[in-house]
C-alpha cells in the first residue's frame, strides 16, 4: 500500500512538473515562479493570459508566434496631460525634460508644433553645461516578459546638439538600442524611430538626451507607443 501511494505521488509530481511551466487557470506558488497562491492568472497577470504562455521569473512570457500573443498589450505616451505616463522623469539626471506646445523658446530650433496632438517633450540646450543630460524612463512599470516594439517621434534641430539615445537595463549596465547624434537631415520635420526590444524578465527602458557643447538646439520627442510582440517594420 505504501509503495502504491508513493507511486501516485510521483506520478502527480511528474504531471505538475511537466505542466508547471504553463500558465493555467490557477497560478500556484508551489514552484516559486508562477504567481501567488489563491490568485488566478488573470488576477495576477491581467486578462487573457490563461494558457497563453510560460512562466519567466514570476512573470508570464509570450510564446514565439506573434499570433499567440493575445491580447496585444499597448502603452502610449502623448504628453497631452500633465500626468506622467509610463515614461517618467528620472531623478538620476542633470535636468528634466520640458513639456511644451507650439514652437520651442529658442528661435530657429526645435519643432513648431507637436507630432501628434498639442504637446510634446523637449530639452533646451541653451545655458546647459556640456554633457549634461535629461532622462525619461519606465522605472516602476511592471512589464510582461515579452518581446516589445517601441516607436516614437523625434525632432533634433539646431547647432550644438548632443545625442538622443534609447537604452534598456539598469543604471551602470545599459544596452544601447538606438541613437542619433547631431542635427539630422531635414531638421524641420518630425521623424519616426522604431526599435525592436528583446524579451527581458525585468524590462526597463530609458530615453536619454544629452548636451554636447554649448549652443542653441532642441531635442524633442512625442507619441511614444510600446506594443507587445515583434516590430512589423523594425
Amino acid at each position: 500500500m505504501m509503495k502504491f501511494c508513493c507511486l501516485i505521488v510521483i506520478i502527480l509530481c511528474t504531471v505538475y512538473v511537466i505542466n508547471g511551466n504553463i500558465l493555467t487557470g490557477q497560478c500556484l506558488a508551489s514552484n516559486g515562479k508562477c504567481g501567488t497562491k489563491g490568485l488566478t492568472c488573470e488576477q495576477k497577470f491581467g486578462p487573457g493570459w490563461i494558457n497563453k504562455g510560460t512562466c519567466c521569473h514570476e512573470k508570464p512570457c509570450c510564446e514565439e508566434e506573434e499570433s499567440t500573443v493575445k491580447p496585444e498589450i499597448t502603452y502610449s505616451c502623448g504628453f497631452e496631460t500633465t500626468e506622467q505616463c509610463f515614461f517618467k522623469q528620472a531623478s538620476s539626471d542633470n535636468f528634466d525634460w520640458t513639456r511644451g506646445s507650439g514652437s520651442t523658446p529658442t528661435s530657429g530650433t526645435g519643432p513648431t508644433s507637436a507630432a501628434e496632438g498639442i504637446y510634446y517633450m523637449f530639452i533646451e540646450t541653451t545655458n546647459k553645461f556640456p554633457y549634461s543630460f535629461a532622462v525619461l524612463d519606465t522605472d516602476g512599470t511592471n512589464f510582461q516578459a515579452c518581446p516589445w516594439c517601441l516607436s516614437f517621434q523625434y525632432h533634433i534641430n539646431g547647432p550644438g546638439i548632443g545625442t538622443l539615445r534609447v537604452f534598456i537595463g539598469e543604471t551602470g549596465s545599459y544596452t544601447t538600442m538606438w541613437k542619433k547624434t547631431g542635427q539630422q537631415p531635414n531638421p524641420d520635420s518630425w521623424k519616426t524611430a522604431t526599435i525592436a526590444i528583446p524579451q527581458d524578465s525585468n524590462l526597463r527602458i530609458s530615453i536619454i538626451a544629452n548636451v554636447d557643447v554649448k549652443g542653441q538646439a532642441n531635442i524633442a520627442i512625442d507619441d511614444i507607443i510600446l506594443k507587445s510582440g515583434k516590430c512589423t517594420n523594425p
